[in-house]
């Protein structure tokens, strides 16, 4: 399903420097223009979850976007992985136009990354917890 989205080349760079270089924590996406995806802001790789949260705050007055973020987990036996989450933040006060703007990002991102363990929604700072929470231990 083609969403009339693209993504660009530094968007595609940053999610290369995250997933490969494990250069960044997370990568926040917007959308320029209606049809192009962009990266927003990224988080180094020692950057805590809070520093992700805090990024995304501010969008709670309406403003939605998409997200990558790799959670690092422990396992029983000392090791640590990441699961990755793409994230689509729909906050509550955010319009049916941006809504529907940032479910084709969401669709195109999906298409276009690799590498993703768990697909979330969420709109508000405490659904997102919650989501990422439950989702680890899956």
């Amino acid at each position: 399903m083609s969403t009339g989205m693209t993504f660009s080349d530094e968007a595609k760079a940053v999610n290369e420097a995250r997933k490969t270089d494990k250069k960044h924590r997370y990568v926040i996406y917007k959308v320029v223009g209606e049809s192009v995806i962009d990266a927003e802001a990224t988080g180094e790789r020692s950057a805590p979850f809070e520093n992700f949260l805090e990024k995304l705050r501010p969008r709670e007055a309406g403003q939605c976007r998409c997200a990558v973020y790799d959670y690092p987990v422990t396992a029983d036996d000392g090791t640590t992985t990441d699961k990755t989450f793409l994230i689509k933040w729909l906050p509550d006060g955010a319009s049916t136009r941006q809504r529907m703007l940032y479910l084709s990002a969401y669709e195109t991102l999906r298409q276009q990354l690799t590498g993703i363990d768990k697909f979330l929604e969420a709109g508000s700072v405490e659904d997102l917890e919650d989501s990422m929470k439950g989702a680890v231990w899956q």
